[in-house]
């Protein structure tokens, strides 16, 4: 898998996100965690956007994730008898003895795993720690081309506070795309206020893109079995105008 998130984001993912992000899939993947007749485990839990919620409903989740510094403050998040819940590691190498009805990589983590033979690895993983005809469910982002292949010109999609009276701005650009690798190399400069003045700093990483029939092929060569990919999270098709690849695959058997 791609390096973790470092401190800088995990510090400022919750205000960020919270803006940009809330709203978009909390429902679909809550309603789904619910609705499972079996634990649930979130892989890419972060700071706990998803799992503090589905806690606080009381659902058997469980989750991991490859960033201490995001798992830090997930933990914080939670009540002490939860926080043995959650644990550092990477999907790709999952090993566990629980097994579960519902597994779930929320906000695009499979476009942080880059390497084909490493994507497999997480797909047989996960098909591993389900149980038979359980879930597991995922999304990515749909490719746009033109900004592919023209780069997304710097521009804040964030400006507000990460504290009462401290204010943050996130600037966020992407380069031109060389689309034979498929990967998007991202840009995120941060400037935000504390007591001794303003402070600047950036990361710069890359995302794995995928295309519709390259995943419905991915999951066709794991021992997953597809059950549909969606347009979005209202379960629609995909169409030209989707922006989202919502994903539905199962362990097969009862």
């Amino acid at each position: 898998m791609s390096e973790p998130y470092p401190d800088l984001i995990a510090r400022f993912y919750d205000a960020v996100y919270a803006k940009v992000r809330d709203g978009v899939d909390n429902d679909w993947y809550l309603g789904r965690m619910a609705a499972a007749c079996g634990p649930v485990l979130e892989i890419g839990v972060g700071t706990g956007r998803l799992f503090a919620e589905a806690r606080r409903r009381r659902i058997d989740a469980w989750g991991i994730d490859l960033s201490p510094a995001m798992m830090a403050c997930c933990r914080r998040k939670l009540a002490p008898e939860d926080r043995e819940r959650v644990w550092v590691a990477d999907a790709v190498t999952l090993r566990t003895d629980r097994r579960f009805a519902l597994v779930c990589a929320p906000f695009r983590v499979l476009s942080h795993v880059h390497d084909p033979a490493d994507q497999l690895r997480l797909l047989d993983a996960v098909h591993d720690c389900l149980l038979p005809g359980g879930a597991f469910i995922f999304d990515l982002y749909v490719p746009n081309l033109k900004l592919l292949l023209e780069g997304l010109p710097e521009h804040v999609d964030f400006d507000g506070e990460h504290a009462p009276g401290r204010r943050l701005r996130r600037l966020v650009t992407a380069e031109p795309c060389d689309l034979s690798c498929q990967r998007n190399r991202v840009r995120m400069a941060f400037k935000w206020d504390e007591a001794n003045g303003e402070h600047a700093d950036e990361w710069t990483f890359d995302m794995r893109f995928f295309f519709r029939f390259e995943l419905e092929h991915l999951v066709a060569r794991s021992k997953l079995a597809l059950e549909t990919i969606y347009g979005d999270f209202a379960g629609n098709p995909v169409t030209v105008d989707s922006r989202e690849y919502v994903v539905v695959s199962r362990r097969p058997g009862r």
